[in-house]
């Protein structure tokens, strides 16, 4: 028999064992928290065509059906919420890469053995191990996608707050305010909160509630803050220092996150670097090291 078949079939069965044993052993109950979130994101999808489902996302739509909730096969769904990716659309992607990752040292293993003519047999493990390094990579990038749009969203909140000081300078409500300023911009974020204020208007809840809802839904706290403040309103509070004075504590957390971003960026940077200094490094101490060797 092909050695990399040998090398390949025993790989497929104790992956094919490990899922079988996941599916079995692990729990399956419903967490309502969950359940609670997704219902608010169907609610506040736009009643649109809808398209036909590629074979991709009818499988990840499957496995968001039938995976346990546990914390490693679980989605992260406020981020996916802040994002505005489906879970299928995320079990799609992590089944693609998996399958790759499976499959990637077989398909290395058989292009060797054409290319060197002799048999080239990989590690049992090498298959599965690759799989599932390629499963917590979407992960990792959906992770990485959702703290830079929360950043984002903060700075925009940031000019949304002094935008809604600025409507409340006239004879209006602050209702209104919220509704005028959230109408200025045609950005994601601002359009984002403009379907929150729809989906209040539809179900007769304030816009505070509206917009601490969303703050706690993707986990944005300037949100939740915006929307106790604009609470006050209710008790004739004049809001509109007490919104500069939040505007102005932003604008120093705004840039204290983008200053961390850019030291995480530089401290990265680092690396290619010394891998671009470690050739000339070689070249350079690698003759009076030869010579000292060979006197």
């Amino acid at each position: 028999m092909n050695p990399t078949l040998i090398a390949t079939i025993p790989g497929l069965l104790v992956a094919g064992g490990l899922a079988i044993m996941m599916f079995v052993l692990a729990p399956r109950t419903v967490r309502a928290g969950d359940a609670l979130i997704r219902l608010g994101q169907a609610a506040v999808t736009p009643v649109t065509a809808a398209a036909p489902l590629s074979l991709w996302d009818r499988a990840g739509s499957w496995l968001s059906q039938h995976l346990p909730q546990v914390k490693f096969l679980a989605p992260p769904v406020r981020d996916l919420d802040l994002l505005e990716i489906s879970v299928s659309r995320f079990y799609a992607r992590k089944l693609q890469l998996a399958l790759l990752g499976f499959f990637a040292p077989v398909i290395l293993a058989l292009f060797v053995q054409i290319i060197t003519g002799r048999p080239f047999a990989l590690p049992l493990i090498v298959s599965p191990f690759f799989a599932i390094i390629m499963w917590v990579i979407t992960d990792g990038q959906i992770k990485a996608r959702a703290a830079a749009a929360r950043r984002e969203f903060t700075r925009f909140v940031s000019v949304y707050l002094k935008l809604v000081a600025v409507a409340l300078l006239g004879n209006t409500t602050a209702d209104s305010a919220l509704t005028d300023a959230a109408s200025v911009s045609d950005t994601w974020v601002f359009r984002r909160i403009r379907r929150e204020y729809a989906q209040a208007d539809l179900t007769r809840t304030t816009k505070w509630d509206a917009i601490e809802r969303l703050g706690s839904q993707i986990e944005i706290p300037t949100l939740i803050e915006l929307g106790r403040t604009m609470r006050l309103s209710e008790a004739r509070v004049g809001l509109r220092d007490q919104l500069l004075a939040t505007d102005e504590n932003l604008r120093s957390v705004v840039a204290a996150a983008d200053k961390s971003a850019a030291e995480k960026i530089t401290k990265r940077s680092h690396l290619p670097v010394y891998m671009t200094l470690f050739p000339i490094i070689l070249i350079v101490l690698l003759p009076p090291i030869y010579s000292l060797f060979t006197l």
